[in-house]
């Protein structure tokens, strides 16, 4: 590849002239693992290519949740204008709106002190299946994926000596319980406030460019790519619109986890608990927040929500006004919220 400049490389391997995914399988050895180094596969199925390229042959298909290995990263032509971003895996490429970075990261110290209020984790693993009991053989609640957040009430050990800590859900009202080892326990400096002291802050979304900024004194300091609402096609009722709504808001209320759920009963149906980091700038709901069910962001997508990674909202979390203290499972916000505008 050395003798080959990336832009005729891609070329030739998309016309097929070159297969540099064929042959022998690939040694991962050989290769430099990134700092994220996993994948989760986010669709149903996802096509692997031979080249990052969308141009070049699909030789395989990955099923949702599968984990695979990251070694490189590369900006060619994606599927879509918006994300130009593909991951290679051991057998070829696959395009990276569909696969979420992932951690293995297995906790080896579990919380026994459990104070009155609770602490909040993070999903440490790629998933991890919560359980109506303390049990791996009890029944499965829901699915917790990778940088999820959730309040932890209690902890609890099984007959085989592994501890759990049990989670109450806070839309259902539901108990159920998750692997200690495969959460990380969130400490409170990890929520303190950014930039206490600065008054005058600003937060833009720019629906166009699918980005989100904040602004100190009429200075940027932070930007980030966002998918904001988007267009369904729904069976019954053909295209609705989720658009975010546009003009001058305020932060109206902060949780650092919520489960969301909507439009139940119809084909956009979502289910997602452990929503992270949640700063609403509408009563309706709109809110800027994590998201660790796609890697698709640069469009629309959400039911108006601004959708960013887990460490932007993680940011906006705790630098906007007014502060939400990490014993509180949900703030109001009556006066003082950072203005938020949306056009």
């Amino acid at each position: 590849m050395s003798s080959l400049n990336r832009r005729t490389f891609l070329k030739l391997a998309g016309a097929g002239l070159i297969a540099p995914w064929g042959g022998p399988p690939v040694d991962e050895r050989d290769l430099p693992l990134l700092p994220e180094t996993l994948g989760r596969v986010t669709e149903s199925r996802v096509s692997i290519y031979a080249a990052p390229d969308p141009e070049s042959a699909a030789i395989g298909k990955l099923r949702r949740d599968l984990i695979v290995p990251i070694f490189e990263e590369i900006d060619t032509v994606g599927l879509a204008k918006h994300n130009p971003r593909w991951f290679r895996i051991r057998t070829g490429w696959v395009y990276s709106s569909y696969v979420q970075p992932v951690r293995d990261e297995r906790q080896r110290v579990v919380v026994h002190d459990v104070p009155d209020e609770g602490f909040w984790v993070q999903t440490s693993v790629p998933f991890t299946d919560a359980r109506r009991e303390p049990d791996p053989e009890s029944r499965r609640t829901y699915r917790l994926y990778y940088s999820s957040v959730h309040l932890i009430t209690a902890v609890e050990q099984d007959r085989q000596g592994e501890w759990w800590y049990r989670i109450k859900d806070d839309l259902t009202g539901l108990v159920h319980y998750v692997r200690a080892v495969h959460t990380r326990p969130i400490p409170p400096e990890e929520m303190s406030p950014l930039s206490p002291d600065v008054e005058d802050k600003l937060i833009e979304v720019d629906l166009k460019a699918q980005r989100v900024m904040a602004y100190e004194d009429g200075v940027e300091v932070y930007a980030a790519r966002c998918a904001t609402g988007g267009q369904f096609t729904i069976e019954g009722l053909g295209a609705v619109s989720f658009a975010t709504p546009t003009g001058k808001h305020r932060i109206v209320r902060k949780r650092p986890s919520r489960h969301m759920m909507g439009s139940v009963g119809r084909s956009d149906f979502y289910d997602l608990p452990g929503v992270p980091f949640c700063t609403y700038f509408t009563e309706y709901g709109a809110a800027i927040h994590g998201a660790y069910w796609h890697n698709d962001f640069g469009r629309t997508r959400s039911h108006g929500c601004v959708n960013v990674l887990t460490s932007d909202a993680l940011w906006f979390y705790r630098w906007s006004n007014p502060h939400a203290p990490y014993e509180e499972p949900l703030v109001l916000v009556k006066e003082g919220g950072t203005p938020i505008v949306v056009s």
